[in-house]
């Protein structure tokens, strides 16, 4: 699994675009993003979608925590 760089959770989010205060939560596997609720798979996620750490202050783009 993808990891957080600083903490190591393996949980993340994004933000909705249309609205700052929704988020949609997921974690990575073998390059494979799987959110967390049912209809949120439509989000697009690529290298540069920026994502946040669920458990701490860190935040980057998605390429940032692809497996080596």
């Amino acid at each position: 699994m993808s990891k957080c760089p600083i903490c190591g959770c393996q949980c993340f989010y994004i933000k909705d675009p249309e609205d700052e205060y929704e988020t949609f939560e997921f974690s990575v596997s073998d390059g494979r993003v799987t959110f967390s609720e049912i209809g949120n798979n439509s989000q697009p996620v690529d290298g540069q979608t920026r994502i946040h750490c669920n458990d701490c202050s860190w935040k980057g783009c998605f390429e940032d925590i692809a497996e080596n």
